[in-house]
């Protein structure tokens, strides 16, 4: 297996990426993917039912499709990162990083000594080919590590949680971020929007790719106006994307 990591070059290299989320099981949709100009799908552990076994079917998948094979996690535990990444995740989403102490146990899980306290094994090592000294030296080079900002705290510790070293995206988590600042769901009101802009700003100064969720399948104008902004990283929703393709498909039919 190949431990280039397609998303993470692209991002150094300022361009966009845009993923989709997975907050179920299916091998099948993840394998019909393919050749669609994705860059990444991401398996979603927190606010779905996967587990670290139903996960490695699509780990698989996601080679067969090209596509980056990310984890959003529930928890920092290097022992639970440390299965994702040994069964062949390349990269790992971070929820509710409020504070650079976050933000440094976010790397250490997914990072090798000495940057990290990852260790060593598993199917990535073992179908590498490699020796144990370069594979440790391409893993941290090629792993990503993606924080989520989705609370007000979280902005008020933007500064340090940005010195990190090995952190390389900040995702701004919109909804929850509203739920936090009061006003739920409402996604333009100017807190929201003025947040968002901030830590596009100061994220691309500190030398990291900043990306936007809660994306609506209705509206990829949305997606355009970020990047204007700076922003790079983007994920599509799978019950999305289905539900908005079938309501346009049935109501062309419709009409």
């Amino acid at each position: 297996m190949s431990l280039k990591n397609a998303t993470k070059a692209k991002l150094k290299a300022d361009k966009t990426a845009i993923g989709i989320r997975l907050d179920f099981t299916s091998s099948a949709i993840v394998e019909s993917l393919t050749g669609l100009g994705l860059d990444f799908v991401y398996f979603d552990l927190e606010h779905g039912p996967s587990s670290v076994e139903s996960c490695q079917d699509m780990f698989r998948a996601a080679e067969i499709a090209g596509l980056t094979p990310l984890v959003r996690v529930s928890s920092y535990d290097i022992g639970y990162v440390d299965r994702l990444l040994d069964s062949g995740a390349m990269g790992i989403i971070f929820p509710h990083c409020n504070t650079k102490k976050d933000a440094e146990a976010a790397v250490r899980a997914v990072k090798y000594p000495p940057q990290g306290e990852r260790g060593a094994g598993g199917r990535p090592l073992t179908l590498s080919g490699m020796s144990i000294t370069d594979y440790v030296r391409a893993a941290n080079q090629e792993t990503m590590v993606i924080t989520m900002i989705e609370e007000l705290e979280a902005l008020d510790n933007l500064p340090e949680i940005l010195t990190v070293e090995g952190l390389d995206v900040l995702w701004v988590g919109r909804v929850d971020l509203s739920v936090s600042a009061g006003i739920p769901g409402k996604l333009d009101d100017p807190k929201v929007q003025n947040a968002v802009k901030r830590i596009i700003k100061e994220g691309r100064a500190a030398g990291k790719a900043v990306g936007v969720g809660a994306i609506n399948a209705s509206r990829p104008d949305q997606v355009k106006e970020f990047i204007n902004q700076g922003a790079r990283f983007f994920s599509l929703d799978t019950t999305a994307v289905l539900r908005s393709a079938t309501r346009n498909i049935l109501q062309s039919i419709n009409a």
